[in-house]
């Protein structure tokens, strides 16, 4: 009987050992703990952060493992991430200079429990100034003949798209209000001395509806530009180098791009004509071979600046130049195209004369002149000092032109389906060259001349010297209609 109630006792104290256990296992399960990595940041006055933050934090949870985690700036919107670390850009308020942002984060277990005590941590901010920059490099230097072109960057360290406002001004004139998305920027003056120029953006045909003042004409002129961000803060002003904006003084514009040794040849025959006139030297170079005089942007530049003229001769040759805005390399007459195929698209009228290589590219004047191609062939061809271009059109007096010394590296060219044949030259062709002989067209608007094209350099033409002068008057006076 004792052994029975020995027994029954183990049995009982073994269920209640039993039991015991099972309730131990269902136990409730802990919440993670979450951490930032930056406990604080004890930053004041100029030495607060800007609004682009780097943060990191980090979850442990006693029994299982982070799963994910949720932040917040407001404790009541969150947004869950399964990241440890973010770089946040943070907005300054409109109008003010600081701000304080408390930045929350809680971690998510792999049951899905939340920390109930988020870590936090201030973020002291301070708006950082933007800044304003011109295109040193692209600048206009020395003289601009009433139109000018700049362009310009900006930034901010709290955001470039924190930039809202970009102003310029001219001297001591007025700030002007610029588009802050658009970097290139010319002006072109009103030439009856107001002061006040047209703005124009990028390529863009038509100005912006308001003037800017403080332009001299004929005078040394500075450019200053400064930006504004959200926060009401202005960039330190930067200052263009100082240029001379000069007056247009005629309706008829000579541009040079050859040496100084061709124009001499031109000159005389030009001032015979007591036609007053402004001159571009396109060709001229400094001491490292650089262009100096031409624009750093063509287009817009030039397109602006020869639309102030009625009528324009232009001399060149098939010499390349570099442009370093664009990266370009080409013949004068190709940066010049557009501004060229609008002026004569307008009724304006152009006088050509330049000379090709057997490798110029035509591809960037086929159409906008009235010449599609050259004629190249094996072998060579040439002008002899005893032969002539001459004229093919009737009906006016155009005369024969012959050259001072034998030609050579002669290319005949191709006119355009709009042009008419002007002058055909007598070659001598030698080594089986074969080909057209036009060296001269022309394009008609409305019925009168009003683009005239020579192949060959026309300052060669010098063993009459009246009659290339009859020629000049023939053209920029009786043909232009002055």
């Amino acid at each position: 009987m004792l052994n029975v109630f020995k027994y029954s006792l183990l049995f009982f104290l073994a269920l209640l050992l039993l039991y015991s256990c099972d309730k131990g296992s269902l136990k409730k399960n802990n919440a993670p703990d979450t951490k930032i990595a930056l406990e604080s940041i004890n930053l004041e006055g100029e030495y607060r952060l800007n609004s682009v933050v780097a943060l990191s934090w980090f979850g442990t949870d006693i029994d299982g493992y982070v799963s994910s985690y949720e932040i917040s700036f407001d404790q009541l919107n969150w947004t869950y991430t399964e990241k440890v670390d973010s770089v946040f850009k943070f907005n300054i308020p409109v109008g003010s200079d600081t701000v304080d942002v408390t930045f929350y984060v809680r971690a998510i277990d792999n049951n899905g429990n939340l920390d109930p005590t988020p870590a936090q941590l201030r973020i002291p901010l301070k708006n950082s100034k933007p800044v304003a920059m011109f295109d040193e490099a692209n600048l206009p230097t020395d003289t601009a003949l009433s139109v000018a072109t700049y362009r310009w960057f900006g930034t901010d360290p709290d955001g470039d798209e924190t930039i809202v406002e970009a102003e310029m001004k001219w001297n001591n004139g007025s700030w002007y209000d610029v588009d802050p998305n658009q970097a290139l920027i010319t002006f072109v003056a009103d030439t009856s001395g107001s002061g006040n120029a047209q703005v124009y953006y990028a390529n863009n045909k038509f100005a912006q509806p308001n003037l800017i003042d403080g332009i001299q004409l004929n005078g040394d002129n500075i450019l200053y530009l400064r930006l504004k961000d959200i926060a009401g803060s202005y960039s330190e002003i930067d200052t263009a180098s100082s240029i001379y904006i000069k007056k247009p003084t005629s309706k008829f514009l000579v541009i040079c791009g050859q040496p100084n040794s061709v124009t001499t040849i031109y000159k005389p025959f030009l001032n015979s004509l007591n036609l007053p006139y402004d001159f571009l030297d396109f060709a001229k170079t400094n001491s490292q071979g650089k262009a100096i005089n031409q624009p750093k942007f063509w287009s817009p530049t030039f397109r602006h600046m020869i639309m102030m003229y009625q009528q324009a001769f232009i001399y060149t040759d098939a010499t390349l130049y570099n442009n370093a805005a664009s990266g370009q390399s080409a013949m004068l007459l190709t940066f010049m195209g557009q501004g060229v195929q609008e002026f004569t698209d307008a009724g304006r009228k152009v006088f050509v004369s330049t000379s090709f290589s057997k490798t110029s590219d035509m591809s960037g004047i086929d159409g906008i002149y009235p010449v599609s191609d050259i004629v190249s062939s094996n072998g060579q061809v040439r002008i002899s000092n005893d032969s002539t271009i001459y004229p093919v059109v009737g009906g006016l007096n155009y005369p024969s032109l012959k050259p001072q010394n034998i030609l050579i590296g002669i290319y005949p060219i191709v006119k355009t389906a709009d042009a008419e044949d002007f002058y055909r030259a007598q070659l001598t062709k030698l080594s089986g060259w074969q080909g057209d002989n036009l060296m001269g067209v022309r394009r008609k608007y409305n019925g009168n001349v009003s683009h005239v094209f020579f192949g060959v350099g026309l300052y060669q033409f010098t063993a009459d010297l009246t009659a290339l002068q009859n020629l000049f008057q023939q053209i920029l006076i009786d043909d232009f209609n002055w």
